[in-house]
């Protein structure tokens, strides 16, 4: 995205963490910029994290925290973490921008002011998370709770979806659509967004020595037919009463068993599902998208970034 020449810029706020035992340092700066994009205007807000020694950091992420919920986070790469934003919410003057670490490194922070949206008459909303940065290990999950807050008499229902996901993983939302009333008590209205992860499954498993393929159906004729080749040599023996009635015992036993291998039971215990891999290790960005359809417009609030780390 191209924006023109900044149109002002807020003051730059520092942080050092206060690192745990084992934990290398870090600083976060955080400034703030008003930019033009073709007649747009936008909030940008950038941070720069580096150890003590000033070198910039390539992992982690940063979230950018307001006094009515984070409005987003972004990776950190070369140092750099940056957030575009259409809006803020209304009344915002100030943002913290959190930075979440990676490996041994310490958490850090730093507020800026920032310029506060221009009065508008037009019926809106936004979209804030708390928390926008989820650390979970395959087949568990982590929720977000999303607040939907209107402005200006908006009261319209706002649906919520979510895309961005990694492979293996799923999102829900407890509440969605959901409507914000005009004004009053009621004016902020939340929705808790569940983001579910997948757990590798067993690998696949087959009947010793006769290979992956043709295990089943091997054990499924080459058992029954001894037998049965045994019952008929037995019926055979017309001098021996007792072994006519071994014979048929054998070929019922070959009868039974070559049924019964062939039966779904017996396939699906021998031969499970193939292995599932579950959900791969990695961090990655989850987009969270609110818009609003009155019958003849759509009205979109600016998307809000969802950080995921799965272990």
């Amino acid at each position: 995205m191209n924006f023109g020449f900044p149109a002002g810029v807020a003051v730059l706020a520092m942080a050092v963490a206060a690192p745990v035992w084992g934990q290398t340092t870090t600083r976060t700066q955080l400034s703030a910029s008003t930019e033009s994009d073709n007649g747009a205007t936008k909030t940008v807000l950038t941070a720069h994290v580096g150890d003590a020694m000033g070198g910039s950091l390539s992992e982690g992420s940063i979230s950018f925290e307001t006094a009515k919920g984070s409005v987003g986070s972004a990776f950190v790469q070369n140092g750099v973490a940056s957030l575009a934003l259409d809006q803020l919410p209304q009344g915002i003057s100030s943002v913290t921008a959190v930075y979440h670490p990676a490996g041994s490194y310490a958490a850090s922070s730093a507020s800026a002011s920032v310029t506060p949206a221009p009065a508008s008459t037009t019926p809106s909303f936004s979209v804030t998370g708390s928390p926008t940065s989820l650390s979970v290990s395959p087949g568990d999950f982590g929720t977000t709770i999303l607040t939907i807050t209107s402005s200006n008499g908006f009261s319209q229902a706002v649906n919520l979806s979510c895309s961005s996901l990694p492979a293996e993983s799923t999102c829900n939302f407890n509440t969605t659509p959901v409507t914000p009333t005009a004004s009053g008590a009621g004016q902020s209205v939340t929705s808790t967004l569940q983001i579910s992860t997948e757990a590798p499954s067993g690998a696949m498993q087959d009947l010793p020595g006769f290979g992956k393929s043709t295990s089943g159906i091997a054990y499924a004729i080459l058992i029954p037919g001894i037998l049965a080749l045994a019952g008929l040599g037995a019926l055979r023996r017309k001098n021996f009463g007792s072994f006519r009635v071994l014979g048929i015992v054998l070929l019922l036993g070959a009868g039974v068993l070559g049924t019964s291998g062939c039966a779904a039971r017996y396939w699906y215990n021998h031969r499970p599902p193939s292995p599932n891999s579950g959900t791969p290790a990695g961090t990655y960005t989850v987009v969270v998208a609110a818009y609003s359809s009155n019958g003849t417009s759509v009205q979109n609030a600016t998307p809000l970034n969802i950080t995921l780390t799965v272990k």
